[in-house]
């Protein structure tokens, strides 16, 4: 039997989430440029650092409201007929290692918000490793996005133009990851995508959630 009290706390949860996730991650601003010397770094987050640690704060609820949201999802889509539960578990397991390396990246700029290194020679090798991590965690998020948009799909159980809005955040999200290889311009591993690529998954995320809401009746059901 699935859980529909669950599957609607499920729904509440990822609406939250998406609110406070961007609101984190509009709350700090646009980043330094990954080639940026220690000292700029370092009068960044001094600049920032009431704005900083609010988001780092902000993060770990965010992070737990969205995995809620992603185990009510895919019980929502489970059809306990069907024995192919690969991508799911798949999708979970990605929504899972996105939340871990967010968590690791918002902690390490956390620190520093706590603790500045100043213009540390090795200060500017920390700050890279942090947006390695943010960046590769949206790889896993858009993993997260297709495995919902194609259960979604497969088992004809969300509307056509949400499969097809997750499908795009996944090409942007994975896309994203391939700012590594780029050091400056727009589309630097530190450019705009920092802040576009969190806000277009949280809107696919809010839109998710409330359709997941809108779909899910009061009571439980076999």
């Amino acid at each position: 039997m699935q859980n529909r009290a669950m599957e609607r706390s499920a729904a509440y949860s990822g609406i939250v989430g998406a609110i406070l996730y961007i609101v984190s991650g509009l709350l700090p601003g646009m980043p330094p440029a990954a080639t940026a010397n220690g000292a700029d770094i370092a009068r960044y987050i001094a600049a920032h650092n009431g704005a900083l640690a609010v988001s780092a704060w902000l993060t770990l609820p965010a992070v737990l409201f969205i995995l809620w949201f992603a185990i009510g999802f895919f019980d929502y889509l489970r059809d306990p007929s069907d024995r192919d539960r690969a991508l799911a578990q798949c999708g979970f397991a990605a929504a899972i290692v996105w939340a871990a390396l967010n968590i690791v990246a918002v902690a390490l700029m956390g620190a520093a918000t706590i603790r500045n290194p100043g213009a540390g020679a090795s200060f500017p090798m920390l700050y890279v490793f942090d947006l390695v991590l943010f960046i590769f965690g949206f790889g896993a998020f858009g993993t997260f996005a297709f495995a919902a948009a194609n259960e979604g799909r497969r088992r004809s159980a969300m509307p056509g133009w949400l499969n097809a809005l997750g499908y795009l955040v996944c090409v942007v999200d994975i896309g994203f990851t391939l700012t590594i290889f780029v050091n400056t311009g727009t589309f630097a591993i530190s450019g705009i995508g920092t802040i576009v690529t969190p806000v277009i998954s949280a809107i696919w995320l809010f839109v998710a959630s409330v359709v997941l809401f809108s779909r899910v009746p009061k009571t439980a059901s076999a």
